[in-house]
C-alpha cells in the first residue's frame, strides 16, 4: 500500500497545485511512502516499481515550474541592482541538463536547490563565486598569485571578516522564465557487495533517481563591485565566469557533462537595450521634474507640441480673457510663447501656418505677449 505518513483526512486532500511553489511540494510532501512491517520506506516494492523516481516525476511532469510574471519582475529588479552598482551581467543558456543542490537532504536521497520565492531551480551566488574562484586559481591565463585571488574573492579563514571580503560580489543566478524539469537516473555502483562478493557485470545495479533542470534553460548571471575593486577586476572576473561556465560547468555532476553553459549574446544585448531604455526614460523624467521647478520651463513643457492655432488660443485665455495675475508667472508664459518663434509673424499680422485668426487679432495677440514681456499690467 502506498500513502503519505500523514493522517488520512489530511493526506487525501493534498495535491500539487500546478501554479504552486514546486520546491515546497518537492521538499515537504513526498507522498510515495510504503509501509513495510511497522516502518515507512521508499524502497522499491516487490513489483519492481521505483517509488523515488515516481515521486520525482510528480514534479518533472512536463509542466514548467515558476510564474512567468514573478520571474520577469525579479529579473528586472536584479538588472536594476547590477546597473545601479556599476556591475556586469549576461544571459547564459544551458547546453545540457544541470543539477543544483544535489547534496541536500531529501527522502529520495538527492535534493534540489529551489529559489525560496520563485519556486524555480537557481544557482546560489556562493556557488557561482566558488566556481569562478576555482577557475581563477587553477586555470586563469595568465596565472594569478594567491594574493591576487584572495584580493578579488576574499581570503576567508583567519583573515577575519574585513580582510576576508573580496572585491566583487556574486549574485544568485536565476532563470529568465519558467523552467522545465527532467527526471534522471544514475547507477554509480552495485548494491550489497563486499570483499567476498565483489561488484561485477553479473550483479544488479542500484538505480538512483534525481531531479534536473532541462537543457536550454537560460539563466541571468550578475556580478557587482565592492568599494575596494581595482580597475579591470570586474572585467577579469566576468571573463573567468564565462570560461568556467563553458568549460567546467556549474552545479553537480559536471565531470560527466552536466551544467555546461554558453553565453547567449542576443538575449544579453536585448536585456541591455531594455535597461538602457529604462535609464533613458528615468533621465527624461528627472529632466522634466527639474524643468517643472522653473515657471518658464513649466510653460514651455505645456506649450510644447501645440499648433499655432492652439497657441493663439492660449494667449487669448491667459493674457486677455483670464489674465495671469502673478507678474513673474505672466512674464514666464510670454517668454515661453516667444520661444516658439511665432511672435515675429504675429507682429506683422501674419500667421506662420494656416489659422482662422485674422490679421488684426494676430497683431493684438502679439501686443498682449509684448506687454507681458515688459512686465506691464494687462
Amino acid at each position: 500500500m502506498s500513502r503519505r505518513p500523514l493522517h488520512k483526512g489530511v493526506a487525501s486532500r493534498l495535491s500539487r497545485h500546478p501554479k504552486g511553489h514546486a520546491g515546497l511540494w518537492f521538499d515537504k510532501f513526498c507522498d510515495t511512502w510504503s509501509v513495510v512491517g511497522d516502518k515507512w520506506t521508499l524502497s522499491a516494492s516487490g513489483g519492481g516499481a521505483n517509488l523515488k523516481l515516481d515521486w520525482i516525476r510528480t514534479v518533472a511532469n512536463g509542466n514548467p515550474v515558476g510564474s512567468d510574471k514573478e520571474i520577469g519582475e525579479y529579473v528586472v529588479r536584479l538588472l536594476r541592482l547590477v546597473r545601479a552598482r556599476g556591475g556586469q551581467f549576461a544571459v547564459f543558456e544551458a547546453e545540457s541538463r544541470f543539477v543544483t543542490g544535489l547534496g541536500r537532504s531529501h527522502p529520495v536521497e538527492n535534493g534540489f536547490a529551489w529559489h525560496p520565492t520563485l519556486g524555480t531551480p537557481y544557482l546560489p551566488g556562493s556557488s557561482v563565486k566558488g566556481l569562478v574562484r576555482s577557475w581563477a586559481a587553477a586555470d586563469a591565463d595568465p596565472r594569478l598569485t594567491q594574493e591576487a585571488v584572495d584580493r578579488v574573492f576574499g581570503a576567508g579563514g583567519a583573515a577575519g571578516p574585513v580582510q576576508g571580503v573580496g572585491a566583487v560580489c556574486f549574485l544568485d543566478a536565476v532563470p529568465l522564465g519558467p523552467v522545465r524539469l527532467d527526471a534522471d537516473v544514475m547507477t554509480p555502483h552495485y548494491a550489497g557487495w563486499g570483499p567476498e562478493n565483489p561488484p561485477g557485470d553479473w550483479c544488479s545495479p542500484k538505480p538512483i533517481p534525481f531531479l534536473t533542470a532541462a537543457a536550454n534553460t537560460r539563466m541571468l548571471v550578475g556580478v557587482v563591485p565592492r568599494s575596494n575593486v581595482h580597475e579591470g577586476d570586474l572585467e577579469s572576473v566576468f571573463k573567468w565566469l564565462e570560461s568556467a561556465l563553458e568549460w567546467s560547468g556549474a552545479g553537480a555532476k559536471t565531470a560527466v557533462g552536466y551544467g555546461r553553459f554558453r553565453r547567449d549574446e542576443k538575449a544579453t544585448r536585448d536585456y541591455r537595450d531594455r535597461m538602457e531604455g529604462e535609464d533613458r526614460k528615468r533621465r527624461e523624467e528627472r529632466e522634466r521634474q527639474e524643468a517643472m521647478k522653473s515657471p518658464e520651463d513649466r510653460w514651455r513643457l505645456k506649450l510644447k507640441g501645440m499648433t499655432e492655432t492652439q497657441l493663439l488660443e492660449e494667449v487669448r485665455l491667459h493674457l486677455e480673457k483670464h489674465p495671469i495675475e502673478d507678474p513673474q508667472e505672466r512674464r514666464a508664459f510670454a517668454e515661453a510663447v516667444r520661444a516658439t518663434g511665432y511672435l515675429d509673424y504675429w507682429r506683422r499680422g501674419q500667421a506662420k501656418t494656416r489659422t482662422n485668426v485674422g490679421r488684426k487679432k494676430l497683431k493684438q495677440r502679439a501686443r498682449l505677449v509684448q506687454t507681458a514681456l515688459t512686465g506691464l499690467a494687462p
